[in-house]
């Protein structure tokens, strides 16, 4: 994400600056990510998975260790979206092969499917935060069942 694209969304609607933060995250563009987000006023809760963070390059870190490092494959598709003034919520489907380490569970190499949730806050342009929410117990249910 270069500055001048940065620059350009300050004005933006909050769904158009999630979409291209989110766009940085799975790209694995994380400097890209940083630019996008307001470090001053940042917090973050992945519900069940940290508690409430409130420097990026912590949440990042978790990020990394929880979607990025256990997955390979991961698409994510929007199926709820609703916009606010100065928020997003999101309710998608993410399609993932499960390759590593996933709350305490070894690589499987199953294709899974999970619902999660976001809830991200936006202001002058930039996250804020988020609050999130994977379907742990989906996923867990996807990689032990032995039938």
């Amino acid at each position: 994400m270069s500055e001048k694209r940065t620059e350009m969304l300050r004005d933006a609607a909050p769904l158009e600056v999630y979409r291209a933060w989110n766009t940085c995250l799975l790209a694995g563009d994380i400097e890209g990510a940083a630019r996008l987000i307001d470090s001053d006023r940042w917090e973050e809760k992945c519900l069940g998975l940290t508690d409430w963070l409130t420097d990026f390059q912590v949440a990042v870190t978790h990020y990394v260790k929880n979607m990025v490092e256990p997955w390979d494959d991961l698409e994510m598709h929007e199926e709820d979206v609703v916009e606010g003034r100065d928020a997003v919520t999101i309710r998608f489907r993410v399609d993932a092969t499960h390759v590593g380490e996933f709350l305490d569970m070894p690589a499987t190499g199953r294709r899974i499917s999970f619902q999660a949730i976001r809830i991200v806050k936006i202001r002058e342009g930039k996250v804020t935060g988020q609050w999130a929410q994977l379907d742990l117990w989906g996923i867990h249910g996807q990689l032990t069942d032995t039938s």
